[in-house]
């Protein structure tokens, strides 16, 4: 237990134990005396408040997350029997849901509704004249007071108590007091309070960059946790008890510049179909005020917006290119978007050496029937211009193209045979198949003497990671060049069966046509992966990204059963450093997160046909198909038994698929 001797702590402990002030020169030894029975007041003070909340049936795993089973807590908000608890002890969809009141009364609960931002469950249970606690003051909230978080589990007569203080208000985008009492998933949904026994807030997981219904589990007694204040809370219940659930409220808009600290504040995207475009924002604005309030800081807009409902008002002032003045929108906000997609222009572009240096980009292929095929784009053409704007590179063509949806109009201006050309294209969808036929480009021949006598290591090998106990194999092609960037695939093994035999002898001469390279992390239990070995996996990534010339819009993970899991999980965890995930015979099993379209993100499914639980998993991928994930999905419909590794004839295919991930 902490001891805090200075003095305004033991005054204020003092008259909360009704102790007379002259008495204020104690012993010291009294000290952790008199906090012990502080504690114990206010936790008896908001005791008979605290119900223990159990639920029956549901889910038993909701995304990685085993769903508990075990007691949780709540709070009696109202006389007439509406409890406040957290939404993480519902997440399992329960068939029935039990509350226990603190004399033992047992009642059946109903979920009224549920607040998706603050993640927050009403519940209701037919019960009159229930004790109420009393709430702190929000201007009495301040940093440094004591806090004293509360569960009820097992034992009606006493909560359970962890005390610590309050080390921040309005975290969580403004949306939580942040205690160093330690929190777990038994005191979720019940109630942190101060020295007096007044309610501070309900206890809920959430965490600073994740959303969802499992963010913030990952804090589970760390130090560290949230709670909603109780003025925030009280606000909400009126809304709530409509019966109406309520989401985070989501505007439509992107800013330029990276993190949160950016001062960019240029609109880079407005989404379509979104609050925003429907009020007149535009690309290029650049935002000056939220709510009549000044912002420069891109914390300030997600202070602003992500503590609002999809349903509130929020006003926008911007710049605009033109405009004599600012211009001031009200928006509605939404709880869903329209997913993201980018239009798709259909080339491959050339891959030049790192010394060498041209004017535009060179069209290495033009996928049959794209826009760009459309438009007469043919091989060696270079593009030079893209809707008036000069292209010096491929990822800058990308990134204007990316800024477009299928359907738009695009102005080129390319280089023929020494000669300008001005075409006109209409952008696409990305396609879902990959092309039967793909050329590969031709590099300068290189033996693995010229590579030996540079110090490169290629060929099939074998380490580890300076300081790490866990190992990884690689296999390099022979005739890796160093001024020409290759592909890389990370290999993820399926539980049990590293398969490094097989992989390596059917990837071999595909890697060599296609210029890929091979990477292969290996579990620390080959039995199974742990999600915190995801750190490791990126790191051997990063490694073979300094040892080697990488292109960054080819690296892929590959995986094969169950493996797959592990891939999805990395895939959505470094948005910005993979690029495609290629499974075969398996599926993702969960939601995938929104479409980023800075970090655009390719999935490859082979199934076998014959399998009949894989003819259950097309609504799926239908539904990622919904979300615009560019996905191909290929049947395999030869001899072979389900859960087998796919023949060559399927791999070459992927290796198709993968080296064409910097299509544009």
């Amino acid at each position: 237990m902490r001891r805090y001797t200075i003095l305004s702590l033991l005054i204020l402990t003092v008259f909360c134990l009704g102790v007379s002030p002259l008495r204020a020169q104690a012993p010291a030894t009294d000290l952790e005396t008199l906090e012990e029975r502080a504690f114990k007041q206010a936790a008896a003070l908001v005791n008979p408040s605290i119900v223990r909340v159990e639920t029956v049936g549901g889910q038993d795993r909701v995304g990685k997350l085993i769903t508990g089973t075990g007691p949780t807590s709540g709070v009696i908000v109202s006389r007439d029997g509406l409890i406040i608890s957290s939404a993480f002890n519902f997440i399992g969809k329960p068939s029935s849901i039990l509350v226990t009141l603190p004399d033992g009364r047992r009642f059946p609960a109903v979920v009224v509704a549920t607040d998706h931002l603050r993640m927050l469950t009403l519940l209701k249970i037919g019960a009159e004249n229930l004790p109420v606690p009393t709430a702190v003051p929000e201007k009495d909230l301040q940093v440094g007071m004591w806090s004293i978080a509360l569960g009820r589990t097992f034992e009606l007569d006493q909560p359970s108590i962890s005390v610590g203080i309050v080390s921040a208000l309005e975290r969580i985008w403004g949306k939580a007091i942040q205690t160093d009492a330690k929190i777990s998933p038994i005191n979720y949904g019940g109630p942190l309070v101060d020295i007096q026994g007044r309610l501070m807030g309900i206890l809920v997981p959430l965490s600073p960059g994740a959303t969802g219904e499992t963010a913030g589990v990952e804090w589970y007694d760390s130090g560290i946790g949230f709670a909603i204040p109780m003025s925030d809370v009280l606000k909400v219940i009126p809304r709530l008890n409509t019966g109406k659930d309520l989401y985070p409220g989501l505007l439509g808009i992107t800013l330029s510049g990276k993190g949160d600290l950016s001062s960019e504040m240029k609109l880079d995207r407005v989404r379509y179909g979104s609050p925003a475009q429907e009020a007149g924002v535009k690309t290029g604005d650049t935002l000056t005020k939220l709510n009549g309030r000044p912002v420069t800081l891109h914390s300030e807009v997600k202070s602003v917006l992500m503590s609002l409902y999809a349903g509130d008002t929020v006003s926008l002032t911007v710049s605009r290119e033109g405009a004599k003045e600012p211009l001031t929108f009200k928006v509605t906000l939404t709880d869903k978007l329209v997913p993201f997609e980018s239009g798709f222009l259909g080339i491959l572009p050339v891959r030049e050496s790192k010394n060498q240096t041209t004017s535009g980009v060179g069209v290495r292929y033009v996928i049959p029937d794209s826009a760009a095929a459309k438009a007469g784009l043919k091989p060696k053409d270079q593009i030079l211009e893209f809707n008036q704007q000069k292209v010096t590179s491929p990822e800058m063509l990308a990134f204007l193209v990316n800024h477009l949806r299928p359907g738009d109009a695009a102005s080129l201006l390319i280089s023929r045979d020494q000669k300008p050309v001005k075409l006109e294209v209409k952008l696409q969808k990305t396609p879902e198949a990959v092309p039967a036929e793909l050329p590969t480009q031709a590099i300068p021949s290189r033996t693995a003497q010229e590579n030996k006598a540079q110090k490169i290591k290629v060929g099939h090998y074998k380490e580890k990671l300076p300081g790490s106990d866990s190992s990884f194999w690689a296999y390099v092609p022979e005739n890796y060049h160093p001024d020409y960037e290759s592909g890389l695939m990370v290999w993820i093994h399926p539980p049990g069966n590293t398969m490094e035999s097989t992989i390596f002898n059917e990837w071999k001469s595909i890697c060599e046509q296609r210029g890929i390279i091979i990477v292969a992390p290996a579990a620390q239990d080959v039995i199974r992966w742990n999600r915190d070995e995801a750190d490791f996996v990126e790191a051997v990534v990063k490694a073979m990204q300094q040892r080697y010339a990488i292109d960054p819009t080819r690296i892929f993970l590959l995986s094969h059963g169950d493996g797959a899991d592990f891939a999805f999980d990395l895939a959505f965890k470094y948005r910005e450093l993979f690029r495609g995930v290629a499974v075969t015979e398996a599926s993702l099993k969960s939601r995938p997160p929104e479409t980023d379209p800075d970090y655009p993100l390719s999935l490859y499914f082979a199934l076998n046909a014959h399998n009949p639980l894989n003819q259950m998993l097309q609504p799926r991928l239908d539904l990622i198909r919904e979300m615009n994930y560019p996905t191909v999905f290929q049947l395999i419909k030869n001899d072979q038994q389900p859960g087998e590794y796919p023949e060559k004839p399927f791999l070459e295919e992927i290796g198709r698929w993968a080296d064409s991930l910097d299509r544009i």
